[in-house]
């Protein structure tokens, strides 16, 4: 069969200032498994040498694009633009797809139509030998449905904890993206939340491909929670959580859709408190419009957890940024 016959898979990397990475990410593209593939390499105004890197593996099938900073929903949109593929992966500069990762999903997908794919993932730090590795315990998520709305649900806590699926898990057939639209580029926080739900609910359902993986990087000495210190990232974030909140709700008003809504507004609550007391009070009236008395998420040790259960998550929040400073300072 040739390669004008089988699917094609367009791979869409948003880069910005990623040059100790991007070669790794690449090497992985190019050595898929399933040949049939174009990739697009959209750098964000990057300030280092990103692209001279990634133009290593230029190619008639491995296209680079520079852009000004103007953020990764940006360049996703024009690699989206660029592609002719069957599928879309999306994938981003630092994280690594399994070699057989985009054959497993195809496989699948082609034999379920209108379906999205989901990936399980070995999440590891920056150094570790992620090969090695096996996936996350994912199995609260990561299982096949023919129900989008009970699938997003689960995922968002509706039934107890919560989890998120990365962005590079997920391929899209190409009917999906063209039926949902671009990506949000006015949002800073929860762009592929925002967006992935969309891609779901237009869709006939889940399917998963067992041990494929793709694999998460982080970075040691990451600060994930230094992106809730600026309004515009929490305001974003909660921008997202309102479109996606509408999305379902325009589909149900289960109990148990309720319960997910309500985690998620609190989530943002305790990420805004006390710095930011306006988004406080707007995601707590959120909360009270479900009805549902939201699960709170671990904020600490024994300590904290105890005043949190004792004096509520305001304190135990304070508390934590107390040891914390305190923390610092010795």
């Amino acid at each position: 069969m040739s390669l004008t016959t089988i699917p094609l898979v367009s791979i869409v990397i948003p880069s910005y200032n990623a040059e100790r990475f991007i070669e790794e990410t690449l090497d992985a593209v190019v050595h898929q498994s399933w040949k049939n593939c174009e990739a697009f390499v959209i750098d964000d105004g990057s300030k280092d040498k990103t692209v001279e890197r990634a133009r290593k593996f230029e190619s008639d099938r491995v296209k680079i694009f520079v852009q000004s900073n103007q953020g990764a929903c940006v360049a996703r949109n024009k690699g989206l633009a660029a592609s002719k593929g069957n599928y879309i992966q999306y994938l981003d500069a630092d994280d690594v797809l399994s070699y057989d990762k985009i054959e497993a999903q195809v496989d699948i997908l082609e034999k379920n139509k209108g379906y999205m794919g989901i990936s399980p993932s070995v999440h590891f730090m920056d150094g570790e030998d992620y090969r090695t590795m096996t996936p996350r315990e994912e199995s609260n998520w990561i299982f096949d449905t023919d129900d989008p709305v009970d699938f997003l649900i689960r995922l968002y806590g509706g039934y107890g904890e919560r989890w998120m699926v990365q962005t590079s898990a997920w391929l899209t057939p190409i009917e999906i993206a063209k039926k949902i639209g671009p990506w949000d580029e006015s949002l800073l926080l929860d762009q592929d939340g925002e967006y992935f739900a969309r891609a779901v609910l237009a869709s006939n359902g889940i399917r998963t491909t067992g041990g494929i993986n793709y694999y998460r990087r982080f970075i040691a000495g990451g600060n994930i929670s230094s992106r809730y210190n600026k309004k515009a990232n929490l305001e974003s974030a909660l921008h997202a959580l309102n479109c996606k909140a509408k999305y379902l709700g325009d589909f149900t008003d289960s109990i148990h859709y309720r319960q997910a809504i309500s985690t998620l507004y609190q989530e943002i609550a305790i990420n805004a408190y006390p710095m930011f007391p306006d988004l406080v009070d707007f995601c707590e009236q959120k909360v009270k419009e479900t009805g549902m008395k939201p699960a709170l998420p671990v904020l600490g040790g024994k300590l904290i957890e105890t005043t949190k259960s004792l004096f509520g998550w305001k304190s135990a929040k304070k508390l934590r940024s107390l040891v914390h400073s305190l923390t610092q300072k010795s």
